[in-house]
């Protein structure tokens, strides 16, 4: 195993702006590191405890030192994703895309206002297939309401309604909307372990695996070896990343080849204004080409918070190296 100094020897931060705000934030932003193997990316989002972060980084790195396995296929589905509360925005994805299945960021604050954004994109794609994710903001009784308002439209599942394992399963009694769980399996203390991931498989029926949060492809596939033979479906999604990141989401989805038959959250491509890349990964007529993307650096912004995201890498990089991730 490489030392500190070698493994992060080549380093850019960066800042790349997206075109409506996701969780307050209109950009994203982290630390570009080139290996023998090229580019990764490393950007956990602020509110990532070290440990976590330490889990993205241990994604950076096997991306940029080892030899990933190659993509058994050359394209994949995937899903279109707005953020944007103006459903004129999402319509403008959808035909851009071509994609047949749109995620709805929701926070659940205003459920008319929710409904009337479905209902729109509805009367301009009727047989768009809506996957609505709240990422854990709802109360049991919101969640309910919401399930009752939604029955009437075509919803692939609900992700992660509420915060707990429990409420989950509390609303999985009271509504015959399918549920994936997202969050109570990436912000576990170890994504792998198959006692959690049993509790998980116990309520789900979708679970979604993000393969850089989760700590990597290696670690990507040995959770989804798990969800399947817990009878579950696997939903891969990315992690509002760069081209350069993304590839592990398309990678991922890949390797499942003919054990997933759902189409891949790796559709942020869209909703990027600028890239670390030549030319960002976006879907046409539905798919995205696997493509392993170099940096371009005349494209690259620097972030303004360059110290403090060195900082964090060389936390995150300590942290994990003591527990021997990398």
């Amino acid at each position: 195993m490489q030392s500190k100094e070698t493994a992060l020897s080549n380093l850019q931060t960066f800042r790349v702006e997206l075109t409506d705000a996701m969780r307050q934030e209109k950009f994203r932003e982290g630390v570009l590191i080139r290996g023998d193997f090229g580019w990764s990316e490393f950007a956990p989002f602020p509110h990532h405890t070290i440990e976590h972060s330490a889990r993205w980084l241990q994604a950076a790195l096997e991306m940029s030192w080892s030899k990933l396995p190659e993509p058994i296929e050359k394209q994949i589905k995937v899903n279109a994703i707005s953020t944007s509360p103006d459903p004129k925005k999402a319509i403008e994805i959808l035909t851009a895309t071509g994609c047949k299945t749109l995620k709805v960021k929701l926070n659940g604050t205003n459920i008319d206002s929710d409904i009337a954004f479905l209902e729109a994109v509805i009367s301009a794609y009727p047989e768009i297939v809506f996957r609505i994710d709240f990422n854990g903001s709802l109360k049991i009784s919101d969640a309910l309401n919401y399930s009752n308002r939604l029955s009437e439209f075509k919803i692939e599942y609900i992700e992660q309604p509420c915060k707990s394992i429990e409420e989950i399963k509390e609303l999985k009694a009271l509504t015959k909307i399918p549920v994936a769980i997202d969050e109570n399996l990436r912000l576990a203390n170890d994504a792998t372990n198959p006692e959690h991931i049993k509790t998980i498989t116990d309520v789900a029926d979708f679970v979604v695996i993000k393969p850089i949060p989760v700590g990597g492809i290696k670690r990507f596939q040995n959770i989804a070896e798990q969800v399947i033979k817990g009878g579950r479906k696997v939903v891969v999604s990315g992690s509002m990343d760069t081209s350069i990141g993304l590839y592990e989401t398309l990678l991922a989805q890949s390797l499942l080849a003919e054990s997933s038959q759902m189409v891949a959250g790796a559709g942020t491509g869209s909703i990027l204004s600028t890239d670390v890349a030549t030319q960002t990964l976006r879907a046409h007529n539905g798919v995205i080409e696997i493509k392993r993307l170099e940096v371009d650096e005349s494209k690259v912004t620097e972030s303004p918070n360059q110290q403090e995201l060195i900082q964090r890498l060389n936390m995150s990089f300590d942290f994990g190296r003591e527990r021997n991730w990398f």
